[in-house]
């Protein structure tokens, strides 16, 4: 009994960490060489600072220094288009920075480039730029705005300073170094307060070095733990262990299963994938929903596409490949070297682990969904999809293995149940077969359905 205890204990823990820790991606911009009288030469030092400091707080930092407008926002384009799935990203700005009116009359915050005549990285349009494509589940913006009233500052533009944000994308924090509408009497003053803060909290740390903040992050989201990677992104190896972490180029960050008898090892999705790196319907609103709706011919020529373009980028190792797991693979890793048809006790409340057809799916009403369990501990939260990793991980650091998406396999069968699928079908062994046609191969039916979809793995081909 007591080794039994320990062993739920020990899963526990494990689950518990997998859970709460994710990984840290950070852009540190510092412009300080601008025309003339304009420049700043202390913010590159103020942004090598900062890059230092949250390289100490496990965050992988990349620097843009006096970057031109076009050039910046490139950089800034990559970076939210690689930003790990559900991890923190966070975005240093350090320079001048100014509201002023568009041709419409309107106020617009402006982060000022270095390449003169007031051209700049809109804020407005960032915002919104991360909350349309980037992964992260909190994403920190830190505006460090440059010293004094810029020359040729004009009040008929628009007030000093930068005004104040009334709305944020979900998961978005905005942190100014100085009140809305003042200037700053001196440069780098965040990048002070972040050098001089002994809080080893990261969202403390950040709010101390902020004199103005707006954010809709989930309260202690900005401070899980950091995940590490076994490896760089642009260097794929062999795992060491299971559940060893790797972030793909394009931020899929997959697990390690590790060998077993003639089952060699290969990397999964921690997550399902989703829509915003694949094509699918356009009315979900949420960027971390699983992609789905995809006719199996149509996947496997986009995974071959995947494939090629990552291996010509020396970024894929030859004779390695994206693809669908196959029904065994898949099994292996939902099991997560568990026994069982589960990896969580048949007495586990199953709305923790999966997005199934449960309460909040009976209380829609409708009456095609009349099976789902109207229990009230059933309740999973979500009547209908739910962005993906909301859920507690397998063992080995996957999400939603059960439910949300059917997830296609190399074969086109279908794993793992959906959001419309009572808990009877969580199990790892069930499978729901491809349909047959006389002369059509199977790969050509579609599974245009919002509730099929499919997890990403790479293995030796």
């Amino acid at each position: 009994m007591k080794i039994c205890t320990l062993l739920g204990a020990l899963l526990l823990s494990l689950l518990a960490g997998f859970a709460h820790a994710n990984h840290r991606v950070a852009l540190v911009i510092g412009n300080s060489q601008y025309p003339g009288k304009d420049a700043i030469p202390t913010v590159a030092q103020d942004a090598e600072s900062v890059a230092k400091l949250l390289r100490e707080r496990n965050f992988r930092v990349t620097t843009a220094l006096n970057r031109t407008r076009d050039e910046l926002r490139i950089s800034i384009q990559t970076f939210i288009d690689t930003t790990p799935i559900n991890g923190t990203a966070l975005i240093y700005f350090g320079g001048h920075s100014m509201t002023a009116k568009n041709n419409q009359d309107e106020m617009q915050a402006l982060l000022l480039t270095v390449d003169g005549n007031r051209k700049a990285i809109i804020l407005g349009e960032l915002l919104e730029q991360v909350g349309e494509n980037s992964a992260a589940k909190s994403t920190i913006i830190l505006v460090d705005s440059g010293q004094g009233i810029p020359p040729g500052y004009d009040e008929r533009r628009g007030p000093a300073g930068l005004n104040a944000f009334n709305k944020l994308p979900d998961g978005v924090s905005l942190n100014f170094a100085v009140e809305p509408n003042t200037w700053s009497d001196h440069p780098g003053a965040m990048a002070k307060r972040l050098a001089e803060s002994k809080s080893s909290d990261l969202e403390t740390w950040l709010s101390e070095a902020s004199r103005w903040q707006l954010s809709t992050c989930e309260p202690g989201a900005i401070s899980k733990p950091a995940s590490h990677a076994v490896s760089l992104s642009e260097r794929l190896v062999r795992g060491n262990a299971a559940g060893d972490e790797w972030v793909s180029p394009h931020g899929t960050v997959f697990c390690w299963c590790p060998e077993k008898g003639e089952q060699p090892g290969f990397w999964i999705g921690k997550y399902e994938a989703r829509k915003s790196k694949f094509p699918t319907k356009p009315n979900l609103i949420h960027r971390n929903y699983p992609a789905h709706s995809l006719r199996q011919r149509d996947l496997n020529e986009l995974l071959a596409s995947l494939t090629d373009t990552e291996q010509k980028a020396g970024r894929l190792p030859q004779g390695w490949e994206y693809a669908l797991p196959s029904p065994a693979q898949w099994e292996y890793a939902a099991r997560a070297g568990t026994e069982g048809e589960r990896y969580f006790s048949e007495e586990t409340n199953p709305a923790k682990h999966a997005n199934s057809a449960d309460r909040a799916l009976f209380e829609t009403g409708d009456d095609l969904y009349a099976y789902a369990d109207p229990a009230p501990e059933s309740n999973d939260g979500f009547p209908g999809l739910a962005p993906v990793g909301r859920f507690a991980p397998n063992p080995w650091g996957l999400h939603d293995v059960f439910g949300n998406v059917w997830e296609q396999t190399s074969t086109g069968e279908l794993r793992g149940g959906s959001w419309v699928s009572p808990k009877e079908y969580l199990k790892a062994s069930l499978r729901k077969l491809p349909p047959s046609h006389p002369t059509k191969p199977s790969d050509h039916f579609p599974y245009a359905s919002e509730f099929v979809g499919f997890r990403l793995m790479i293995c030796e081909g």
